[in-house]
């Protein structure tokens, strides 16, 4: 391990589907899984990735990342991609102990990855979308309590909703999203406003900018 490494703080992200072993065709949703998480190590630039994307069993995968902001983000794009199916998180944060392997997330140890499994238990306890460990207690509390809060918003979406809220995350405009689609702008605005998407995206913004400054705070 060199020394920049052993200084180093990184950002430990576990994902899993929550009751896959209840799916209808659990094989597809792990096929489908599998190539959403596959596809965001084309999509995460080099810089934000310490160890790539990697599904470890069917229906979880792990990632270290460099950046609290990129663990948000790979959750709302998992989560995105993967509607309507029920997935939960756990962020850590922390040290690590092992040699990095930047080809896969596996076979690595440390605080980082010890606080993302003890968050994502949590996050099974509770029932939860996310669940985020290794910052202060106070941080992480109201951290978690607005995860839930967006969390009863997004369960709410339907098909429809989720579909448009990827589109304009993807497309930046509604108007791009309407030409996407070939519908009307009332059709994408009143969608958009009743699953209060811009209120959800800002949310999960926050919430990055909020780890990543104490993550920041950290290395200072």
């Amino acid at each position: 391990m060199t020394k920049n490494q052993a200084d180093a703080v990184f950002v430990a992200v576990i994902g899993d589907i929550r009751g896959s072993r209840e799916l209808a065709d659990r094989s597809e949703a792990q096929r489908e899984f599998k190539q959403v998480v596959n596809s965001l190590n084309d999509e995460f630039p080099d810089s934000s990735i310490a160890s790539q994307f990697t599904v470890t069993t069917g229906d979880e995968f792990q990632v270290l990342l460099r950046e609290a902001t990129d663990a948000v983000e790979a959750v709302v794009s998992v989560s995105d991609r993967f509607h309507p199916a029920r997935l939960r998180f756990g962020i850590g944060v922390g040290a690590l102990d092992t040699q990095l392997n930047p080809n896969q997330a596996i076979g690595m140890d440390g605080p980082c990855f010890h606080r993302a499994r003890e968050a994502i238990e949590a996050a099974e306890v509770a029932g939860a979308w996310v669940r985020v460990d290794g910052w202060s207690s106070e941080l992480v509390a109201h951290v978690n309590s607005m995860f839930d809060l967006v969390q009863c918003v997004r369960e709410d979406w339907t098909d429809r909703q989720a579909q448009f809220a990827r589109a304009l995350k993807e497309e930046g405009t509604q108007k791009r999203v309407v030409e996407r689609f070939d519908i009307s702008k009332s059709t994408v605005s009143e969608s958009l406003s009743a699953g209060h998407v811009q209120e959800v995206r800002n949310a999960e913004t926050s919430l990055g900018k909020r780890l990543q400054t104490a993550l920041e705070e950290e290395r200072a």
